[in-house]
């Protein structure tokens, strides 16, 4: 941890905010009563220097720290009887009484030490120091460096509306009440405001369950309800002459389709290695993302899907092509790196590239919300058109019911095999 942070308060004010190392806490914040920077530096300097202002005088850091980890283990609980008679009797030679009656009624208050809450929350949603990542990872629960980074992001929301002062602890329901207002003035759409909410309400209920919050203040909110913008798909007339106009860069032609035939997502598609094809199959082991690299698939699962003879044979035109010597391992729709594949926006481009020679403008493109991602429903439609309910799902990985995850993990080579007659069916005008 850093020796002390500073921020600056919505009235100009710049606060400091030292730093326990035992604890890996901070200490509550205090004013330096400096409106610019460099002064605020200074007085903070000094401060961890010479010591910080209390009311009995001015206090180095290390003894403040010390005395608020003793404190802490003292009213936690966490020291023994043997530990206890020592400082009775040290506290004993130095002249100090120990005894003291409390009523019978009477508790000793707690004391809290409080945190900042965008600090806190930006601790949360860093990856490589979150605790809350760590316990995830320690129980072998998935959390991606994606997810965490966008939602790192968002925290700009909060910091925005809350500022830098604002502790977690004095955060109400009736101020994130008004920090959704606040999101709803400026016209978002409701995943995107769900999104944002989802940044506090995660943090709040994990500081609720781990004790550093006595109340959720996220309870009482109102869920955002659905607001689901449909994809439109091609037709089968459309997706015919997309494969007939001439690409750009055949990788992107051969990612599309792929995504078509198979019904894998952007991030399978990406993911894929040669050692992932066979002579009538595709195995889809993993998803790519640019921050986690290979990771498992969206359901955590692996799966297999048919590969029309027409489709391999474009795949192998495609390993031909490879700069980079013949390996098992190496991605298919390889890029600028030996170890990485090409970027998403590779594919994505080249898609709407396609889709603007088949006089589809970008404009109706837009309008019919028309994605890469359709490809995958666009294989959903004519897949489940021709085969029962728990084969398609099969093929498209989806495990949504529990039955489904049941029979799904029950899969055969007859499943496939139907499968298989359903995309030759399908995509017979691509063959």
């Amino acid at each position: 941890m850093r020796p002390f942070y500073i921020y600056r308060s919505k009235r100009g004010i710049y606060y400091v905010q030292f730093s326990n190392e035992q604890m890996h806490e901070r200490f509550t914040a205090l004013s330096t009563r400096q409106r610019n920077y460099t002064e605020a530096m200074k007085v903070a300097c000094n401060w961890l220097q010479h010591g910080f202002p209390s009311r009995e005088g001015k206090k180095p850091v290390e003894t403040v720290a010390t005395v608020q980890s003793f404190m802490s283990l003292l009213e936690g609980g966490k020291l023994g009887k043997a530990e206890l008679d020592r400082i009775t009797k040290s506290l004993a030679l130095q002249g100090y009484g120990t005894t003291m009656v409390l009523p019978a009624e009477t508790k000793p208050t707690p004391v809290i030490s409080k945190r900042l809450l965008v600090p806190f929350l930006e601790n949360f949603w860093t990856y490589d120091d979150s605790p809350y990542v760590k316990d995830k990872l320690i129980h072998k629960q998935r959390i991606g460096k994606r997810h965490c980074y966008d939602s790192l992001n968002r925290v700009a929301y909060w910091k925005e509306f809350f500022g830098e002062a604002k502790f977690l602890e004095d955060t109400t329901t009736e101020d994130l009440k008004a920090f959704e207002s606040h999101l709803y003035d400026k016209k978002l759409s409701t995943g995107t405001l769900n999104h944002i909410l989802i940044v506090g309400k995660t943090a709040f209920k994990w500081a609720v369950a781990t004790k550093k919050l006595s109340e959720n203040p996220c309870t009482s909110l109102t869920q955002y309800g659905k607001e689901i913008k449909l994809r439109d798909i091609l037709t089968p007339e459309e997706a015919k002459k997309v494969f007939e106009i001439k690409w750009n860069d055949e990788r992107a032609r051969v990612g599309s389709l792929i995504a078509m035939t198979c019904g894998l997502r952007m991030g399978e598609v990406l993911a894929l290695r040669m050692c992932d094809i066979t002579k009538r199959r595709i195995y889809v082991h993993h998803s790519w993302s640019t921050l986690d690299g290979l990771k498992t698939p969206k359901n955590g699962k692996v799966r297999a899907v048919p590969l029309l003879p027409n489709v391999r044979k474009a795949i192998v035109q495609l390993v031909k092509k490879n700069p980079y010597k013949w390996n098992p391992e190496r991605f298919l729709f390889y890029g600028s790196l030996e170890d990485k594949p090409i970027v998403e926006n590779v594919l994505i481009e080249g898609f709407k590239d396609a889709l603007r020679k088949a006089n589809i403008s970008e404009e109706m493109r837009k309008n019919r919300n028309i994605v890469f991602h359709s490809w995958r429903h666009y294989y959903a439609k004519e897949i489940a058109d021709r085969v029962e309910e728990r084969k398609a799902q099969l093929a498209l990985g989806h495990l949504d019911a529990a039955m489904t995850r049941h029979y799904a993990d029950h899969k055969t080579e007859a499943d496939l095999n139907e499968l298989e007659t359903a995309v030759v069916d399908a995509f017979k005008w691509c063959s």
